[in-house]
């Protein structure tokens, strides 16, 4: 069980742990100096339960409220310390807010220095800090009258906190995930190196793992672990470790709050956090795209730029879909919670919880992507929140999910992304998973569009498989980014082709009892071409040579190829060059490759030119029909291939 203080600066939270614990959590030389915290302070006891219950000590002072969010993030309890001859003050109201923002759901009020007043004083602390609850699910919480000079009032707190970790022992907790730990202090000792520690937030840790310092990248490993202050060979989450890690490239002095430990799976970090959020109803200036705002996130404190995502404003007292564009990277889940402050203002504005860890950077607003925060933002916080999730969003988007980024959004282990398909059974495209209603929505609309070809141009072959995939694009996804909405299109053209439903022919695409209507001559001319072109390799004669091939004049042998290019019988390349679709199929296939042969996925005209040897003005003029069928991109005088090819 993990408790953590929070109050006003002297009212007795570090006196109040070390009458509990025994420990003094002020171990700063500059703490004992000035007689006050200034850093998070942290002790353990045995209350009783399975191992020593954790206590963080954290600063009461306003300079410090940055540091007291550091460790109040997941906690099992709190309690919020009330001085008896002051009562509630800023930062227990500030603090307060913090807590309630970062979605603590047990907490217990303590009332320290009862011996400075008498029993109305005693009565009105009491009820001013109950006051300060009522209407929250916190409202009519337990209050403790203590003395921690004497040790009045302490058993009886004590009795409460042991039967408070009685009952956490008894929950049955199956950790979930890959682990996460949210780093809050990292040192060296002598002998051992690099030592950090946190609250461990997801997973497990277990001596021997292979780790990941977030955001720096670096792969660590853990040499030794501690949880609680006692030696493990294993923690869970929901426990306080210290891990002793072997490999890393920083320094402890370089390692703090902001940076987190974690399992290969969840090494990308965030830099825009989609998210929902509640402006305090206190605050009288509408929520709109700012600055300098601060998001206490784990035990990270980030300055952060607000995007609302409908509207341009959320009122106090309101609630909103908001992008939060971070100023430093961060490792983030769908459902954390984090609450923003002004530092300015030196207040708390609300709270919120993360609905998508990586924003979208293009068509954030767009309704499909509000659609889709919708489906995060209604789910319900518990245990199949990610299969809720998946299958909501299934019915809902027509581009489908891409499960791998599902899982890191939702820290899913491999078996966990199995049952999610077993239970919904999607059709798979690879790791694209899309709901079977949907799936035959893209096929009608290709079938549709072919016979439509069909029955307005018998003469041709038919769509061209790019001119096919956008009309489809167009009925089924018209919102939608088409480089999002390829891979779907695309897979549902293939099955079709696989049944036998549709068959490619040339450069089109036709039913598969389609038969285009050409005259005799046409035929015959056409063949007579075709032979002409497979002869030539991936060298075509041009228009004038295969005019003389063929008995006729250049101009009129133009108007033919334009006409079979225009059927899909032939493929313009250049104005004067047409292909077989077989050999274009061959030089983009060269072009891949040549990317994929390089260590950094490009290639120039020259290797071009060598690997296809169809010579240097040729080549200039394929590629740039690769580059325009978006096969490829220039950079430069290099190009590489476009991840949609």
């Amino acid at each position: 069980m993990i408790v953590a203080t929070a109050g006003h600066v002297d009212h007795g939270k570090t006196h109040l742990i070390r009458a509990l614990t025994g420990v003094d959590t002020d171990r700063l030389e500059e703490e004992k100096r000035r007689g006050m915290t200034i850093d998070l302070g942290f002790a353990y006891v045995d209350l009783g339960g399975q191992r020593p219950a954790g206590f963080i000590d954290v600063p009461g002072h306003e300079r410090f409220v940055r540091t007291m969010a550091a460790g109040v993030h997941h906690l099992d309890l709190a309690l919020l310390v009330v001085a008896a001859d002051d009562g509630p003050m800023p930062q227990t109201r500030e603090h307060l807010s913090l807590l309630k923002g970062l979605g603590l759901s047990e907490l217990a009020i303590v009332l320290t220095k009862i011996d400075r007043v008498d029993a109305a004083h005693r009565s009105r602390a009491r009820n001013a800090a109950l006051a300060l609850l009522e209407g929250t699910p916190l409202a009519s919480p337990p209050v403790f009258e203590v003395n921690t000079l004497d040790g009045e009032g302490i058993d009886a707190l004590k009795a409460y906190l042991g039967a408070r970790q009685q009952a956490h022992d008894a929950e049955t907790r199956v950790p979930r995930g890959h682990a996460r730990l949210a780093i809050d202090r990292a040192f060296s000792l002598p002998g051992a190196g690099l030592i950090v520690t946190g609250l461990l937030l997801d997973g497990q840790l277990a001596v021997g793992d292979e780790l990941i310092l977030s955001p720096r990248g670096e792969a660590v490993r853990v040499r030794g672990l501690r949880v609680h202050e006692q030696p493990a060979s294993l923690a869970h989450a929901g426990t306080r470790c210290a891990v002793n890690l072997s490999g890393a490239r920083s320094a402890a002095a370089e390692l703090g709050r902001g940076d987190w430990l974690v399992a290969e799976a969840l090494a990308s970090s965030s830099e825009r956090i989609d998210a929902v959020f509640t402006l305090n109803a206190e605050i009288d200036k509408p929520l709109t795209a700012r600055a300098h705002l601060q998001c206490h996130l784990g035990a990270s404190c980030i300055g952060v730029r607000v995007a609302p995502l409908i509207g341009r404003a959320i009122a106090g007292g309101s609630t909103g879909l908001i992008q939060l564009l971070l100023e430093q990277p961060t490792v983030a889940l769908h459902g954390d919670r984090f609450v923003l402050r002004d530092p300015a203002a030196q207040q708390v504005l609300g709270q919120g919880r993360v609905l998508d860890p990586f924003g979208a950077s293009k068509g954030r607003s767009k309704p499909e992507r509000i659609a889709w925060l919708q489906i995060l933002e209604g789910l319900a916080p518990q245990s199949d929140a990610a299969q809720q999730a998946f299958e909501q969003g299934l019915q809902a988007l027509p581009c489908g999910i891409d499960l791998a980024d599902f899982a890191r959004r939702f820290n899913l282990r491999d078996a966990d992304e199995s049952a999610l398909v077993k239970t919904s059974q999607p059709v798979m495209l690879g790791r694209l998973a899309v709901a079977a209603a949907q799936f035959r929505r893209w096929r009608e609309a290709l079938l549709e569009r072919v016979r439509a070809e069909h029955a307005q141009h018998p003469a041709r072959i038919g769509p061209s498989e790019g001119l096919l995939l956008q009309s489809a694009i167009r009925q089924c996804a018209p919102s939608v980014a088409s480089g999002q909405a390829l891979p779907v299109a695309r897979g549902a053209l293939l099955a079709l082709v696989q049944e036998g439903a549709l068959v490619r022919d040339g450069h089109g695409i036709r039913c598969a009892d389609h038969v285009p209507l050409l005259t005799a001559e046409q035929q015959a001319r056409l063949d007579a071409v075709r032979s002409l072109l497979l002869d030539s390799g991936l060298r075509p004669p041009i228009a004038g040579e295969l005019a003389a091939a063929l008995g006729t004049t250049r101009e009129d042998m133009l108007a033919f190829l334009h006409e079979m290019g225009s059927l899909g019988h032939l493929v313009p390349v250049a104005p004067n060059r047409y292909f077989l679709q077989a050999d274009v199929s061959r030089l983009a296939q060269i072009a891949r490759e040549l990317a994929e042969g390089s260590p950094q996925g490009q290639f120039d005209a020259a290797a071009y030119r060598d690997a296809s040897g169809i010579g240097r003005n040729l080549t200039i003029e394929v590629l740039e029909y690769l580059d325009r069928q978006g096969i490829t991109r220039r950079i430069g005088q290099r190009r590489v291939i476009r991840s949609s090819a």
